[in-house]
């Protein structure tokens, strides 16, 4: 009762003291950043939308978020759909990604996902993918005056998830921003407590004169993650009878009660340029700069287990319980020059140095792993040709093993028409992670060192924007050498379980991967349907990748504003539905995932009941997921031994205010 009296008091606090927003909220949504297509400087890139402050404060537009490629957003204190979509623990529209019981575990993916704009090996310890915040995912600020937002979200049992940010400037031209965000919650079965501590600091300067500016940030990373490798067998049966008895869902039994993950990173980040010619004409400017930027990254992932279990086998002689470690640790230095011609257009010079040192079961004196430098050319290219938007990039390792080659290119239409469209080539060569190649375990069968192959990827896509039709992407995909994680999955003496033992492979043949997708939202008035479908088909011998051929979403819901226009609400009903395929299994003793062909997953309703409400800057979330799972039957799972999460009802608020 105390904590639902503390949410009506910060309800009724936000109607005294936040400042006053207006919105027109008959019109479409505007354009949130796109982070896949990294669009360019925003105010032509959204839809008007009238989002402005109290006449005592700057107007909204001048609140700028800059990401790592200068491409910059404003702002957005508006609630549509899109914000019910990422109001979540990644922040992230989670559409193509399956949860799992518990928020701060891993997620299973629906999807193909590969970065195409990076050379680099890929990340190793793939369950931590999606929450760890990347080099490119970091916000610089620009403001003019002290922003805050604050986050709250239940959890769900015994904690909650917040988010706390602030940025200010110092001056004109230097701007700081520090962030937290910290979660803790127990979970429904046994041993699977999750809790992360993210904090994050950035500065940005540009000199009087703009012949110098910089770009820092510092992040801190942790999770832990409490590990019972799913249910055992007889546990899903007794899920699966919805036999009273197991709706606690602690009485069923896990594979471990005393294994618990912890992964760790600390990076250290600057990139900074100097001008060093300007020529200014008419119209446009000619300049040229060099750069350097330089990147410092550790990384620890952890499996600690008090007794060894026969899931994974036998360990070493004279252990008792299992510790492994393993360490990556990075030094990234890359020089470059810009150049900014009228002429040429945008062209950028890149040497890259790279320095790995990777150790794995660096607590034991026979940890393995290897240490090296290599080197790589790239070049940027940008301009306007024709009506269209060309962007391309090409870079080749130069010496050593592990750093890749990529080349990207992209053709985007920019005249404003009823229909625009995307172009693009994807042409990718890199490592597949470090763990496929060396790993080292105080159990016996976790320990191997291969000769890894680098994935090389293919990818043509084309994407149309129809006002009256929505948005359509195509992906044609070749995939060689694709590399993944099987199981022994051979049978326990003791019970009808399988091992989780994993097995490194490496595929001699192509894989051929087609993906559709269609969004479309469509108005009557106050109502909207908000739709989204992909369709997928992947052409292979075996099953080795294995996605759902379809999967949906769609969000029927009703906005307006009440109480003499003092708050906005949306309430509606979304339905996620994906069909039924061999999801991957979690492999908890690797923090990634393992191929299975015993089990299909899918082909049951996701539904979720939501009210949201918006009061001057204040965005309230009420949400009751899975509101479908006492009635349609215990069929629902993350992966074949996790079930999804049960019936539950949630709250939180995104709270900004200007000083």
């Amino acid at each position: 009762m105390k904590f639902y009296s503390f949410f009506i008091i910060i309800i009724f606090s936000s109607l005294s003291f936040l400042y006053s927003q207006d919105n027109d909220f008959n019109q479409d949504p505007q354009l949130i950043e796109d982070e896949v297509e990294k669009k360019n400087i925003l105010l032509n890139n959204f839809k008007k939308k009238k989002d402005t402050l109290n006449s005592r404060l700057p107007d909204i537009r001048k609140y700028l978020i800059i990401d790592i490629n200068k491409d910059s957003t404003y702002l957005d204190t508006t609630l549509t759909i899109k914000k019910h979509y990422k109001f979540n623990y990644l922040r992230k529209d989670n559409f193509e990604l399956l949860k799992y019981s518990n928020i701060g575990q891993t997620y299973n993916e629906l999807t193909h996902s590969f970065d195409f704009l990076s050379f680099f090996p890929n990340f190793s310890f793939s369950s931590k993918n999606h929450a760890y915040l990347k080099s490119n995912e970091i916000k610089y600020f620009q403001v003019p005056t002290p922003l805050t937002e604050l986050l709250f979200k239940t959890v769900m049992k015994q904690g909650q998830h917040t988010d706390a940010f602030f940025s200010s400037n110092i001056s004109e031209k230097f701007n700081f921003s520090i962030a937290f965000k910290g979660l803790r919650s127990l979970g429904n079965y046994q041993n699977i407590l999750s809790g992360s501590k993210q904090f994050r600091f950035t500065t940005k300067y540009n000199s009087s004169n703009n012949r110098y500016n910089f770009k820092l940030h510092f992040v801190s990373q942790g999770f832990e993650n409490q590990e019972n490798g799913g249910l055992i067998t007889e546990s899903l049966t007794n899920f699966e009878s919805k036999d009273p008895l197991f709706n606690e869902r602690s009485k069923l039994s896990v594979k471990f009660e005393d294994a618990e993950n912890y992964f760790s990173s600390k990076r250290y980040y600057l990139d900074h340029q100097f001008l060093l010619t300007q020529k200014k004409d008419s119209t446009q400017k000619n300049s040229f700069s060099i750069g350097h930027r330089f990147e410092y990254e550790t990384i620890n992932n952890t499996y600690e287990q008090d007794q060894a279990s026969e899931f994974y086998g036998t360990i070493k002689s004279g252990l008792n319980g299992i510790n492994d470690k393993s360490e990556i640790k990075t030094t990234l230095n890359e020089f470059y020059t810009d150049l900014n011609s009228n002429l040429l257009g945008k062209i950028q010079i890149i040497y890259t140095n790279y320095n790995y040192k990777y150790k794995s079961n660096s607590l034991s004196n026979e940890s393995d792993g290897f240490n090296q430098n290599e080197n790589a050319l790239s070049i940027k290219f940008n301009r306007n040709i024709f009506g269209h938007h060309l962007k391309a990039i090409v870079s080749n390792g130069l010496f050593g093993d592990r750093l890749g080659n990529l080349i990207n290119t992209t053709i985007v239409s920019n005249k404003q028409k009823e229909l625009k469209y995307k172009f693009g080539l994807n042409i990718s060569s890199k490592h597949p992670g470090f763990y496929y190649e060396t790993y080292g375990s105080s159990y016996n069968n976790l320990n191997w060192s291969n000769n890894i192959k680098k994935e090389k990827i293919r990818n043509v896509f084309l994407k149309f924007q129809f006002n009256k039709f929505g948005d359509l992407r195509i992906d044609l995909r070749t995939i060689e050498n694709y590399t993944y994680f099987s199981s022994e999955a051979t049978s326990l003496p003791s019970s009808n379980d399988k091992t989780l033992i994993p097995i490194v492979n490496q595929l001699d043949s192509s894989l051929y991967y087609l993906k559709l997708k269609l969004d479309k939202e469509f108005k009557f008035g106050k109502f909207a349907i908000d739709n989204s479908f992909v369709y997928q088909n992947v052409n292979q011998k075996g099953d080795y990748l294995n996605l759902p051929e379809i999967i949906s979403r769609n969000t029927f819901y009703y906005s307006n504003t009440i109480l003499k226009g003092a708050m906005f609400f949306q309430t509606g009903i979304s339905l996620k539905y994906f069909s039924k395929y061999f999801a991957n299994e979690y492999n908890p003793a690797l923090s990634s995932f393992h191929v299975q062909n015993q089990k299909k997953i899918g082909g049951f309703p996701l539904i979720d009941l939501f009210v949201n409400a918006k009061i001057k800057q204040t965005r309230l979330f009420l949400k009751a997921e899975h509101f479908n799972s006492t009635f349609t039957g215990n069929n629902f799972y993350s992966s074949p031994s996790y079930p999804y999460r049960d019936f539950i009802i949630r709250f939180g608020l995104v709270w900004n205010f200007f000083n």
